[in-house]
């Protein structure tokens, strides 16, 4: 009866150990850029972080203590010296990931929260050790962010734009739904940034959409650039369009999304 008893139990733990295993595999088994791309907090401002094994490449990006960054959401602008208190007081922390897409056009794959930016070698020390021969390239953002779009438009695209983005080589059209000047224009930079090519800007405001929408083809239904899209923009309808051709991406931008962001506040 004990040997049973025991029997039972080597069972039931190899089960829950064989459950734990595949519920980790499962989890992790999400749609990966080719890039490895980190986002950073610290107390001397914002920087970015993109290691490509494509390029081979590990590109830094940091900004000047002085120069402004925009949070979305109504906080406005603030110097980047002063973000990361800012927002520890506005219980806001979790816009990092908002603050750097809007800003620069770049969605990172972690957010850490530092002391110094360059902390992060610190944590990642293992990837420089195994990446050593990999070319390493420091840019600084020296002006507010709305008066370096030229550097940005260069750098960004040239070192922190997405891999399988470029090479998945969907053609996204922006619309924007509503009276609000400007927003297509904003939305497409950052879009362009990350790596996809914008076809089609425009406004419609006939369009009898209620909400944001993002129409794909059937082709495009599994690729990174979907899924990415659909990580940034979370509060947008999605639908399957058979009108599409096979690599086409439209996204639909209402008063809402533009309420959400705050986007007029961008404007100085």
């Amino acid at each position: 009866m004990k040997n049973n008893k025991k029997i039972i139990l080597i069972l039931l733990v190899v089960v829950f150990i064989l459950g734990l295993i595949i519920f980790i595999f499962l989890k992790n088994k999400e749609i990966k850029g080719s890039d490895f791309k980190i986002g950073i907090l610290a107390d001397d401002g914002i920087a970015l972080v993109s290691i490509s094994k494509e390029r081979k490449m590990i590109n830094v990006l940091k900004v000047d203590p002085e120069a402004k960054i925009w949070i979305p959401g109504g906080l406005s602008w603030y110097r980047n010296i002063t973000l990361k208190k800012i927002l520890y007081q506005e219980k806001k922390m979790e816009l990092l990931s908002d603050i750097i897409f809007f800003n620069f056009g770049y969605k990172a794959d972690k957010l850490l929260y530092l002391k110094k930016a360059d902390d992060w070698k610190n944590i990642y020390w293992w990837k420089l050790a195994f990446y050593n021969n990999f070319l390493v390239k420091e840019e600084v953002v020296k002006k507010d962010i709305d008066l370096s779009d030229d550097f940005l438009d260069e750098v960004i695209v040239r070192d922190f734009a997405e891999t399988k983005i470029i090479y998945e080589d969907i053609k996204l059209s922006i619309i924007n739904t509503t009276d609000v000047t400007g927003l297509a224009a904003f939305m497409t930079k950052r879009f362009e940034r990350l790596g996809f090519s914008v076809v089609s800007i425009g406004n419609d405001f006939s369009n009898q959409n209620k909400n944001c929408q993002i129409r794909y083809s059937k082709d495009v239904s599994m690729t990174y650039s979907l899924f990415l899209i659909k990580k940034i923009i979370t509060n947008c309808e999605t639908q399957e369009d058979f009108d599409l051709n096979g690599n086409e991406i439209e996204i639909y931008f209402d008063s809402s999304f533009s309420r959400m962001i705050e986007y007029p506040s961008y404007i100085k």
